[in-house]
């Protein structure tokens, strides 16, 4: 089984590049999500430490996720194997495969009663994060590893969006402002995600996609191009075009109906922000105070150098010999997490790095009151 990972970090617009390759007839899309790092156990099926067939079969279930047939952005849910398929849980419905992924997939397909696909060159499996797993783990599995990275300033406005939603409901973004702290811990998360992307690029463990090679119509074709090369695939037409007509009687993955951070911010804002009102930037949920802290703390100009299509991979390779973090304590911080991935202490780095998240549980904390 020949496998494409997508092991970005959250915010980068993976939901954009996954709903890009969606539809090409040689790749079959998972219409669930195994969740490698975002619940326990951390990697699970690709790193298994399972003692036994029935826990192996109860953590799949508990890890893997289907969208709800009614869900879309900005409502959707997500529920369990085990809390949709309670009555499933016994081994025979336990399909063993060449390896731990493989007999999860497997499983899975038996529990929701879909044909393995049987002409398709790759198998698509996403979990946001999963690049905390490291590069070498996805190298023992035959296949490719896609990964987007993304202007940390527009991360962090993703972040503050969802943020929002979470403590203020429908409220316009720009009412409200990010604690110091919260925009400090965020931006050494967005760097770390653009060093590993660069690190493991200079490996050729994968290829990284920059957001904005992937968003502008210009170069969009250029860019999903250069992805195909790297797949080995022929372009395809449906390659240009992000919106996919969801069969709700089916099962999906959650990605397919994702809103953007832009139809985010105007959902919030009940149309008061809009993309045609701010340009061509993902930011503008951000206010002036939050924007004027983020440029005394970002470096630019590499940003600004990689949105060149040529530049982008013919120097991303480099990125992750410098550092652009000044302040100390995150300076202190990122260079703790380089020696920590750089000596395989995923599991551990990983903790530290959500202990940094903001997230629905959090989210109170977040704001300036």
């Amino acid at each position: 089984m020949r496998f494409l990972f997508i092991n970005s970090m959250s915010r980068t617009g993976t939901s954009l590049l996954y709903q890009l390759l969606f539809g090409h007839p040689e790749i079959y899309f998972a219409p669930y999500r195994i969740q490698f790092v975002c619940s326990r156990p951390f990697g699970f099926p690709l790193l298994d430490d399972t003692s036994s067939k029935e826990e192996f079969l109860k953590t799949l279930m508990s890890k893997t996720t289907i969208a709800s047939s009614n869900g879309r952005w900005p409502n959707i849910e997500t529920q369990t194997l085990a809390e949709v398929f309670p009555d499933k849980m016994s081994l025979n419905n336990l399909v063993i495969g060449n390896s731990a992924v493989e007999s999860a997939v497997r499983t899975i397909h038996n529990i929701l009663g879909i044909k393995m696909p049987q002409d398709k060159k790759y198998y698509c499996l996403h979990d946001d994060h999963s690049y905390m797993l490291g590069g070498e783990i996805f190298i023992h599995f035959e296949g490719r590893v896609l990964n987007t990275i993304r202007n940390p300033m527009d991360m962090i406005a993703s972040k503050k969006n969802m943020l929002t939603m979470y403590v203020y409901g429908k409220e316009n973004p720009q009412n409200f402002t990010l604690k110091k702290e919260v925009i400090q811990d965020e931006l050494i998360r967005a760097y770390f995600s653009w060093w590993v992307a660069s690190y493991e690029y200079s490996k050729g463990r994968l290829l990284p996609v920059f957001y904005p090679l992937l968003k502008s119509q210009k170069i969009r074709k250029q860019t999903m191009e250069k992805v195909g090369q790297f797949l080995g695939l022929e372009f395809h037409n449906v390659w240009l075009e992000e919106k996919n007509i969801l069969d709700k009687e089916k099962y999906y993955n959650e990605l397919l109906a994702n809103g953007s951070s832009l139809s985010t911010v105007e959902y919030l804002s009940s149309g008061k922000l809009s993309q045609d009102s701010f340009g061509a930037t993902s930011y503008f949920s951000l206010n002036n105070e939050e924007i004027e802290l983020l440029e005394r703390l970002i470096e630019y100009r590499f940003i600004e150098r990689y949105k060149e299509f040529e530049v982008f991979w013919r120097e991303f390779d480099l990125f992750y010999q410098e550092c652009f973090i000044g302040e100390e304590r995150s300076k202190k911080i990122f260079e703790k997490w380089v020696d920590m991935y750089k000596n395989n202490k995923f599991k551990a780095l990983f903790n530290e790095y959500s202990s940094m998240n903001y997230g629905k549980v959090n989210a109170n904390m977040a704001f300036k009151k």
